[in-house]
């Protein structure tokens, strides 16, 4: 027996209704906790230590409890009268512009003043936060002259041992590269939102895999190196599997992503002469999508290129491995040697990389 439309929407109707709130309220409540840190920071209030108070200090004693609460009430509130006072944002954005509001310019709009208030509060209170100090940043210069200079003439000392790492630098982001192809090609089709519709074990797989993919994502590589690292030792090793179980992420989320914009008749059509599912995947999915898998797996070679460097700074090989400690001693000569050969690599990998997306797209 089917569930009648009046049994439906209510609770439709309040799950509309509830995001609508959330989101006001995580957006009232931001702008609320921004202009306390901004209201502190200006007061000249002093921290533990007698100077003005920093920002960690201030992020520690904000009302978060008190402002959500205020929040909530005027997100509600907001909601309740928003035909008087206008759209709210989350409203919005959950359930699109009320007709008498979709053609009137944002100055015009309560919702418009919120968004442009909520900007200009964001950028102060990164100010703030990040410690921003232009003027020590323009009249403190003279102490990178030394380095510059330094970066400026390249010395020969270290040219030998900087190449043959860089070689390995290089085959580095291959064999990452390599190996986490076959796994995100894999990985791909059960993070693909339009092939994982069927049953709910496919939903929970593409919701299981895709966890799993911002998981490993939000990890930075030099995080998994230094894991990686204590797992295998310092060497080139760890470096490759450090940047591969990333790559096998970026990979997945990419190609997935191809995956969800391919053209669809070929698949019914394919379907409708009674092919099987793998079928339907490997004569009607995988030739749309080639072309694009190329072009982003030559990519990621090329940004994983970039990353091995900085693996090579905890240890995980390449030529990061004797950029660091050369930084570390001052020895910038050496310094400028290495950083003129990753240059020229990367400069080379973009226009071999560029030539070859050319040629596949």
């Amino acid at each position: 027996m089917s569930t009648p439309a009046a049994d439906v929407n209510p609770v439709h109707k309040a799950v509309l209704r509830l995001q609508t709130v959330l989101l006001d309220t995580i957006l009232i409540a931001s702008l609320l906790l921004m202009g306390e840190l901004q209201w502190v920071a200006f007061s000249g209030r002093r921290g533990s230590t007698g100077l003005l108070m920093p920002a960690e200090e201030i992020l520690k004693i904000l009302d978060y409890g008190v402002l959500t609460l205020v929040a909530f009430v005027i997100a509600t509130a907001w909601n309740l009268f928003y035909r008087d006072i206008g759209c709210s944002p989350g409203r919005a954005w959950v359930r699109g512009e009320p007709p008498w509001e979709r053609d009137l310019p944002w100055q015009h709009t309560l919702r418009g003043w919120f968004l442009a208030l909520f900007v200009e509060f964001s950028f102060f209170t990164g100010w703030i936060i990040t410690e921003v100090n232009l003027a020590t940043f323009l009249t403190k210069f003279g102490k990178a002259w030394d380095i510059i200079r330094g970066l400026l003439h390249p010395s020969g000392a270290v040219l030998d041992q900087g190449l043959i790492l860089l070689v390995q630098t290089v085959f580095l982001a291959f064999m990452a590269t390599a190996f986490a192809i076959p796994i995100a090609f894999f990985v791909s089709f059960l993070a693909a939102r339009n092939l994982t519709r069927q049953s709910l074990t496919f939903r929970l797989t593409y919701t299981v895999v895709r966890t799993i993919m911002n998981f490993v994502r939000a990890v930075e590589p030099l995080v998994w190196a230094l894991i990686f690292i204590s797992w295998v030792g310092i060497g080139p090793f760890a470096g490759v599997l450090a940047l591969w179980i990333a790559s096998i992420a970026s990979l997945a989320k990419l190609y997935s992503e191809s995956i969800e914009s391919i053209d669809t008749g070929p698949m019914d059509a394919i379907a409708a002469t009674g092919a099987s599912y793998l079928q339907v995947l490997r004569y009607g999915v995988v030739p749309q999508i080639i072309p694009p898998f190329l072009s982003f797996t030559i990519y990621r070679w090329d940004i994983n290129v970039r990353m091995s460097t900085i693996i090579g700074f905890v240890g995980g090989g390449g030529i990061g491995y004797i950029l660091k400690p050369r930084v570390d001693l001052g020895e910038w000569g050496e310094v400028g040697t290495l950083v003129l050969l990753i240059a020229i690599t990367v400069w080379l990998m973009d226009l071999i990389s560029a030539k070859i997306r050319e040629r596949i797209v």
